[in-house]
């Protein structure tokens, strides 16, 4: 079953974010996510990641941060 990707399943450790439920892992760079271990997309629970969603949701978590710490 596939689930939908969400900020609050991200936790953010120095300059990397790691998906909780996956253990995918993207790294913060000057401007973007510039890496990513993908971790299990398709857990045993049946729950099913997008890999594609969990880079976008990446992405956007990175532009909010860059944009809230220029802001300070």
């Amino acid at each position: 079953m596939r689930v939908k990707v969400t900020v609050e399943e991200f936790v953010l450790d120095g300059d990397k974010l790691t998906h909780m439920p996956t253990g995918a892992t993207f790294w913060l760079g000057d401007k973007d996510v510039v890496a990513c271990e993908r971790g299990r997309l398709h857990l045993d629970s049946g729950r099913d990641y997008s890999l594609d969603e969990l880079k976008e949701t990446a992405r956007r978590i990175t532009i909010e941060r860059k944009s809230t710490m220029l802001r300070t």
